[in-house]
């Protein structure tokens, strides 16, 4: 089972001390699971014979949205982990340094900026999930109300991803920006609808 070893490598680089991966990635890797729990589901009822016409459309542009949606959410793991570790080398910059100031205001922005990029990916595929799931196959609704779960886990916390870096960046206007998105995002995970002209 060669799928156990890496989730092992994962939840075991989670535990340690490093600093990467840490929330933002377990969050965006939640997303990529609920992601993926959904595209099986999708994949498992395409496979059954009496569907119809409406139906298989259906699964199938869903499953094309949601398999995008997943690679995404995969790549905000590794991207979350190369934005903190971007703050951490503009730390170490010595104070002399003119440059230290703004290199670590970019990093900060980054590191805000992707994990609200791993919020609204979940909330666009929990989306999807409310779409599809009058077409998924009844007896494998368990995995889609797992999905469900583990995408509403990576909204919130990927909120608290970005409100943990909201107070260190000096752009108030984008401060403001991700404050208002940590909202609707919040509310996305509640059933609320997300407005999408906020982003």
């Amino acid at each position: 089972m060669e799928w156990k070893k890496a989730a092992d490598y994962f939840t075991q680089a989670l535990a340690s001390s490093d600093p990467t991966p840490g929330g933002g990635a377990a969050a965006a890797q939640t997303g990529a699971m609920g992601a993926a729990l959904l595209l099986m589901s999708v994949r498992t009822t395409l496979k059954r014979k009496n569907l119809t016409p409406q139906q298989l459309v259906a699964l199938q542009t869903g499953e094309e949205r949601v398999a995008r949606l997943q690679e995404n959410l995969s790549n905000c793991v590794s991207n979350d982990s190369k934005a903190y570790e971007s703050y951490l080398q503009a730390k170490r910059l010595s104070k002399e340094n003119f440059a230290r100031e703004s290199e670590m205001q970019n990093a900060l922005e980054k590191a805000a900026r992707v994990p609200a990029d791993t919020a609204a990916t979940a909330v666009q595929t929990l989306e999807a999930l409310e779409n599809l799931k009058p077409f998924i196959a009844p007896i494998i609704l368990a995995d889609v109300a797992c999905a469900k779960h583990l995408l509403q886990a990576a909204i919130r916390c990927a909120v608290e991803n970005v409100r943990a870096n909201i107070p260190f960046i000096q752009n108030k206007e984008l401060v403001e920006k991700l404050d208002k998105q940590a909202q609707l995002f919040l509310q996305s995970s509640q059933g609320e609808s997300y407005d999408r002209k906020s982003k």
